[in-house]
């Protein structure tokens, strides 16, 4: 009997690239995800993987990216950030598709900003969704997605260790992409910002991490939030941290084996 991989993507902003590294890894590994949870720039690279774009391509992609290519400001505005040019990358590798025509079973952890509720979304666009995810307030403007006004899911999850368990998983590898909050230094409102949630979010984050299978962080916190330009550096952190842990992943996998194979029918 396989054991239901699932893998819980952090949110991050510029470094989560280090997803990247981290999939690249446990792919050649041979390890099978069937379910993606991602929160913000978590839930961005799950989708990616998701739809079936190769990672070494999207590595390439990564490496070239500027915060022009993904930002356009819109001041005066509910947010410095419109979005638009983030649809319009994530268009090309997505072009409209739903959560249906994914290859792998995805879920995209957003916050609603008038309930504070967090909301799974698992149906209709996936463009639309992982906008939402990575709608971080007052700098990104929130994104209206099936009635809801919704923002950034690292408000409520950072690391959706428990939306991935409940999509069926028996086994699930988390990923934190978070600051290291003492070394970060901030010099933009939209820097400013980010830290804060990150303080807010990180102690319920540690709680929830705590039900985790495996807990990779690679080491990425004293990397500014808006410096895409360190694209090749996170990979290569990411794969360093994932490298690490893939004894660790073998071996829960061969626990939960076992445990599976004596379950009484």
């Amino acid at each position: 009997m396989n054991v239901r991989i699932a893998l819980a993507l952090g949110a991050g902003a510029a470094r989560g690239l280090a997803h990247i590294g981290v999939l690249q890894v446990l792919q050649e590994a041979g390890f099978e995800m069937q379910y993606l949870a991602g929160t913000s720039v978590g839930a961005l690279v799950a989708a990616l993987f998701a739809a079936g774009v190769d990672l070494y391509e999207l590595e390439k992609v990564a490496k070239g990216l500027r915060l022009k290519h993904l930002v356009d400001f819109v001041l005066p505005g509910p947010g410095l950030i419109g979005g638009e040019k983030l649809r319009g990358f994530l268009n090309l590798f997505l072009r409209g598709k739903t959560f249906a025509d994914l290859c792998i079973p995805l879920a995209v952890v957003a916050t609603d900003l008038q309930t504070g509720e967090e909301v799974v979304l698992r149906e209709g666009r996936v463009v639309e969704a992982v906008l939402a995810s990575c709608a971080i307030p007052g700098v990104f403007v929130p994104v209206r997605y099936r009635g809801r006004l919704l923002v950034d899911g690292g408000l409520v999850d950072r690391v959706p260790v428990q939306v991935a368990q409940e999509m069926g998983a028996e086994l699930v590898v988390a990923v934190d992409v978070g600051p290291s909050l003492k070394a970060s230094r901030l010099r933009s409102l939209p820097e400013i910002t980010m830290q804060a949630i990150d303080i807010m979010q990180e102690e319920v984050m540690r709680l929830k991490a705590r039900t985790a299978d495996v807990f990779i962080r690679p080491p990425v916190g004293e990397f500014s939030a808006l410096r895409l330009d360190r694209g090749a550096e996170l990979i290569r952190l990411g794969r360093a941290a994932a490298e690490r842990a893939v004894p660790e992943i073998r071996t829960a996998w061969e626990k939960k084996t076992a445990v599976c194979l004596n379950a009484p029918e």
